[in-house]
């Protein structure tokens, strides 16, 4: 919804709250600008979990949710943490459904083996444990509000569920593995070898293999099949989204005992979330592994993604303290922003380690007024979230103890831009690492070259030779500005926050593209440069491909006043929406001349998230490369990972005819002679402060600038006009039957896309 704020409350139900009082409470939320809530089961609760006292309270919070006017409201599925127990019942009520380990003990040098389980953790490995927990749990909030899924009830969140609840080794133990039964088979399956025997041969070794093999491919993929796939599923199948966070995602070795598979299992969740309470702010201490593991699964999945924060406080965290941490995760892809905690009281606070910090988001806080302003401050964040970030540098995310966290402080000290990928996954950046315990290889340079570096230090000497920074941030003798964390979007935009411990105001310039822009940093200060505007003349066209007659297009955030057009020539097409038929009486007037006699349109209507099938009247029907049988037109963006309102940045155009114009402002460099930039042989005009430059009709797309404009501040406006062509999308007919006709000849398909619709300007 357009209302929704991104701030979202941990809401910890303490005591047994009433009516009265969950009204006075929720009423200080909405006052405060919250649109969104969640119920948390936390220690302080003096109701009984899953009870039918507890399934009251939820319902009157989520009336009172309601009545007030809130857009959502999430569920967490445990009491406490770690998600999996059901507050307990799940290991009490069948003890096997406790989490099994595999115990190695060595005495005098001989190994011997035994298999044991940690009463008070939830066995995730187990299917059946799972699917008790899924019973005990999601059912029993579906029975009672179902009918609000996908609607007010947004998703559910799990917390820190993890193979690694084993316990530490003790006496002769050496070593404590998880374990489910036929494990030892399974590995056998896997490698050929003994589970036993290569066990031994580790320890006594040191052989990493070992541990890929074990951990990653069985450990991990049986948690992701026993706990996260089947809770992902069932999410999907209510219509809900399902989010929340892993157990120690910060370090390698920590978060591959936690999940096995970190990567993978990140992956799997619809919106991915982490763990970020510790509120980190300087370059060596924030959690760079945690946010590009995360960012990679919310690049995935295409649904944005939560971060928990700040629990750990302290609890007089000023609000630039706040506003800099929210807009870090934000970097990531963050665009929900998960506060803990907000408890009804304070009784919690004597539980166990919790009893050791506090922040509360509540009344509590004199300030609690201002987070009407900050709700309204960190749309700004979200929408930062939702940009489209094209990294220089891929790096596949290692399985060993390779010194990954190094490598991103330095990256992020020489202001490279970087992301993380997996092992299998194709890499799309200029470059692409693989990072090793003797140090970096490359698997792909932008120049072709192969290096093998034994420092960091070195591979970004190499670099910086191959790919010069273009956009950085320097301090006032002009060398790269320490302590700072800078980001540069695929429309133009760069965000740069202060990481310094320095209480003092810095005085920096960005460079962009040639060009400099001073500006001063506060501390835990944010500063933005605006984006590039990228503003097409008409609506986006989308031709339908049919499958049997049916297409399927998929919505990542809701479209308004888009319009379905079906041809009308020799055989009429009709259509039919989500099971609606719809009715085709209006113009095709979207269309280019020519085409409109031939196609009708449908009223302006809305296309909510999530997919959408769309039928033709005919399957039969022929289609024609060029006089296709549907479209879909309107102010929209095609990101491949489905359809969005288009954000004027040159994201998702791909079938986008007419004009694209861009518009910026900028200071020429006192030095430059000329501007240049790519335009994809477009015809091209550009004007300097409202005045046309010489048109170009192919390359090389190159002006000299008048000596009027050197040195000044200037608005720059790029026109460029595209073929017909890319209305007709890129379809290949490979697949034909024998004695078929080709409908699509390769010599004659056009090529379709802009392939450089955000213009990058190269002064000289």
């Amino acid at each position: 919804m357009k209302s929704e704020m991104p701030l979202i409350p941990m809401g910890s139900i303490t005591g047994r709250p009433d009516r009265r009082q969950i009204h006075s409470f929720l009423s200080s939320f909405k006052e405060a600008g919250f649109t969104q809530y969640m119920i948390y089961p936390r220690s302080g609760c003096e109701l009984e979990y899953l009870s039918e006292e507890w399934f009251n309270t939820c319902e009157m919070i989520i009336a009172e949710c309601q009545a007030l006017g809130f857009d959502s409201v999430w569920l967490y599925d445990e009491f406490n943490w770690p998600s999996g127990q059901c507050g307990g019942w799940i290991m009490k009520e069948d003890p096997d459904h406790a989490l099994k380990y595999f115990q190695v003990f060595e005495k005098n040098g001989e190994y011997s083996f035994g298999i044991s389980s940690n009463p008070k953790a939830p066995d995730v490995l187990n299917p059946g444990a799972m699917k008790k927990f899924i019973e005990y749990t999601h059912e029993k909030y579906a029975e009672r509000f179902g009918h609000l899924f996908g609607t007010l009830i947004k998703g559910i969140f799990t917390d820190e569920p993890a193979i690694s609840y084993i316990g530490s080794p003790s006496g002769d133990e050496k070593i404590r593995l998880s374990y489910y039964p036929g494990l030892e088979e399974d590995y056998t399956a896997l490698t050929g070898s003994s589970l036993r025997k290569d066990i031994i041969f580790t320890l006594r070794n040191q052989s990493a293999p070992f541990w890929k093999n074990f951990v990653c491919k069985l450990l991990g993929q049986r948690f992701l099949d026993s706990f996260v796939l089947p809770i992902r599923s069932w999410c999907d199948r209510h219509d809900l989204l399902f989010t929340g966070h892993l157990l120690a995602e910060h370090t390698l070795k920590d978060s591959f005992r936690a999940s096995g598979s970190p990567m993978k299992v990140t992956d799997g969740f619809s919106l991915p979330a982490i763990d970020e309470i510790a509120t980190a702010s300087q370059i060596h201490s924030v959690e760079w592994i945690t946010l590009a593991t995360a960012e990679h699964a919310m690049r995935k999945n295409g649904n944005g993604g939560m971060a928990e924060l700040f629990a750990l406080g302290p609890c007089d965290m000023t609000l630039a303290k706040i506003k800099r941490q929210i807009h870090l995760v934000s970097m990531f892809g963050t665009d929900r922003y998960l506060l803990a905690v907000a408890p009804f009281d304070m009784r919690g606070n004597t539980c166990g380690a919790k009893s050791q910090y506090f922040n509360p988001f509540t009344g509590a806080q004199p300030f609690f007024p201002a987070f009407a302003a900050l709700n309204r401050d960190v749309c700004a964040s979200a929408a930062v979230a939702r940009k489209e970030f094209l990294p220089e540098i891929e790096i596949r995310r290692p399985t060993d103890e390779a010194q990954l966290s190094e490598l991103l402080i330095q990256l992020v000290k020489a202001q490279r831009q970087w992301r993380l990928i997996d092992e299998e996954e194709e890499g799309t950046a200029p470059a692409v690492l693989r990072i090793e315990q003797e140090g970096i290889s490359t698997e792909k340079m932008p120049d072709g070259s192969y290096h093998r570096c034994a420092s960091f230090t070195t591979f970004l000497k190499i670099f910086e030779k191959i790919l010069p920074l273009k956009n950085c941030v320097t301090d006032s003798s002009g060398r790269l500005a320490e302590d700072i964390f800078m980001r540069y979007f695929a429309d133009g935009s760069v965000e740069i926050i202060n990481l310094s411990p320095s209480r003092e105001n810095r005085r920096l310039t960005l460079i962009r593209s040639g060009s400099k822009f001073e500006f001063e940093l506060s501390p835990d200060g944010i500063k933005s440069f605006a984006p590039r505007r990228i503003l097409i003349d008409r609506p986006n066209l989308k031709r339908l491909e049919f499958e049997e007659g049916i297409c399927k297009l998929y919505v990542t955030s809701p479209l308004e006043d888009v319009v379905f057009l079906a041809r009308q020539h020799e055989l009429p097409a009709a259509l039919e929406v989500d099971g609606v038929p719809l009715a085709l009486n209006a113009p095709a007037e979207v269309l280019p001349e020519g085409f409109t006699p031939f196609y009708l349109s449908s009223a302006p209507l809305s296309l909510k998230h999530g997919e959408h099938i769309i039928k033709v009247s005919d399957p039969a029907l022929p289609e024609y490369p060029f006089l296709p049988t549907a479209f879909l037109a309107g102010f929209f963006a095609d990101t491949g990972k489905g359809l969005a309102p288009y954000a004027q940045d040159g994201v998702g155009l791909e079938q986008f005819i007419g004009s694209i114009t861009q518009q910026e402002e900028l200071e020429i460099p006192a030095w430059a002679n000329t501007l240049s930039f790519e335009a994809d042989d477009l015809y091209t005009e550009l004007y300097i402060n409202g005045e046309k430059m010489p048109e170009r009709l192919n390359a090389p797309y190159i002006w000299r600038i008048p000596e009027r404009f050197a040195g000044k501040k200037v608005e720059i406006k790029i026109k460029r006009c595209t073929s017909c062509g890319p209305m007709f999308g890129v379809r290949r007919f490979d697949n034909l039957r024998p004695g078929d006709e080709p409908l699509w000849l390769n010599c004659s398909r056009p090529s379709g896309k802009v392939k450089h619709p955000v213009a990058e300007l190269v002064f000289q």
